[in-house]
């Protein structure tokens, strides 16, 4: 069994491409038909494995989820799957207080505090070293995010592997963002 902290756009790019769900594939990043099919490959096979999911107990992981998909989307339908077969393991992170961000902001150490950009993903990188901490080993997933490679010296120097289901894909649009 592994355990995994799922980027919100997995989900995303997944639901589009997923023909029960009513997301829309021209709502997500990938173009390419073929690498967003790879990435929901991997979803409906987390979803039939017994992998876990890894949130934060104060929810709001989850409720990114949720603000992001209806429940008739297939990436949110995988979540409730996976949290009513006990599959989702919920880890306590801390938030930095008096933040005027919109969402929560969870504490990071250095240098990760400095390194991560975009709050929002502050609480992936939390929750996934808080499994670790216990001793669960977790992995973050990625599909088409091109920021994580901008921290994945400092992430993996932390023990946080983020594994990129479209890896040629995210590395062209990184490579194409950096050469601008």
């Amino acid at each position: 069994m592994s355990r995994h902290v799922v980027d919100t756009n997995v989900l995303i790019v997944a639901s589009g491409e997923h023909p029960e769900s009513p997301f829309s594939s021209d709502m997500h990043p990938v173009e390419d038909a073929s690498e967003a099919e790879k990435v929901l490959e991997w979803l409906e096979d987390f979803e039939t494995g017994n992998d876990h999911m890894v949130v934060d107990d104060d929810w709001q992981i989850l409720g990114e989820y949720q603000n992001k998909l209806t429940e008739q989307d297939y990436g949110h339908r995988v979540v409730f799957e996976k949290m009513s077969r006990g599959e989702m393991d919920f880890v306590h992170i801390e938030w930095v207080e008096d933040n005027s961000h919109p969402d929560k902001v969870a504490v990071l150490n250095e240098p990760l505090n400095s390194v991560i950009h975009d709050l929002a993903d502050t609480k992936i990188v939390a929750a996934c070293l808080k499994s670790i901490e216990h001793n669960m080993p977790c992995t973050i997933i990625n599909a088409c995010d091109t920021d994580w490679y901008d921290w994945q010296v400092h992430l993996e120097a932390a023990g946080v592997q983020v594994e990129q289901l479209i890896e040629s894909w995210s590395r062209k649009k990184w490579k194409e963002h950096h050469e601008r």
